[in-house]
């Protein structure tokens, strides 16, 4: 019970005691004026039975604003019962369509995953493949250079040794043309010592 209705019952009770206790002033007779006509009536009983029937005119359009608004929130609890279900139904919709568009994303990716995979395989593969030849090309240009260089080697050797048997040559030919050269000054010298004591003695 709210305060205006325990408000209401207080003064209906404290009213009933007045009634009680004047209820010999409240029953007696007197002359009520009706506008219209004069009649012969208990002044309290009549305001005591208006009072009664407004009360009870206030308690039924209570009771009836009170129903009413039951009946209002209830109409509105349907309402929100009816917009709650939607809600969910549209959250179940987009919680589906996101799961599908989830699992659609994520089959691209692992497709695209799978075709990068094979991508990066057959590139490695591919790299693989240029570095074997490209070893093989360097390998090849190696082994070239190294007999180019085996051959510019023996070539320098050949002529080297060439060279050094000229010059041995040339050296033995000059040391030979050296040494006929000082015997025949040798020899001169000899001649000139024998002729110069042969021309002692003759003076002798």
């Amino acid at each position: 019970m709210n305060l205006r209705n325990l408000t209401l019952l207080v003064i209906l009770i404290l009213v009933a005691i007045f009634a009680g206790l004047n209820w010999s002033l409240i029953t007696a007779p007197a002359q009520l004026n009706l506008l219209f006509a004069h009649a012969s009536a208990p002044l309290g009983l009549v305001l005591l039975s208006v009072i009664a029937l407004l009360t009870v005119l206030y308690f039924f359009f209570i009771a009836m604003v009170e129903t009413g608004a039951l009946l209002e929130i209830r109409r509105y609890a349907r309402q929100v019962e009816q917009a709650r279900k939607l809600a969910d139904k549209a959250e179940a919709s987009r919680f589906a369509e996101l799961k599908t568009f989830l699992e659609k994303d994520l089959s691209a990716l692992k497709s695209g995953q799978e075709s990068l995979k094979e991508h990066t395989a057959s590139v490695v593969e591919q790299g693989r493949g240029a570095l074997s030849l490209e070893h093989d090309t360097l390998k090849s240009q190696l082994n070239e250079l190294g007999n180019r260089v085996n051959n510019h080697s023996e070539l320098l050797k050949s002529e080297l040794l060439s060279r050094l048997q000229e010059l041995q040559s040339a050296l033995a030919a000059d040391v030979e043309k050296a040494g006929n050269g000082l015997a025949a000054y040798l020899g001169e010298i000899e001649d000139r010592l024998s002729a110069a004591a042969g021309k002692d003695a003759a003076g002798e």
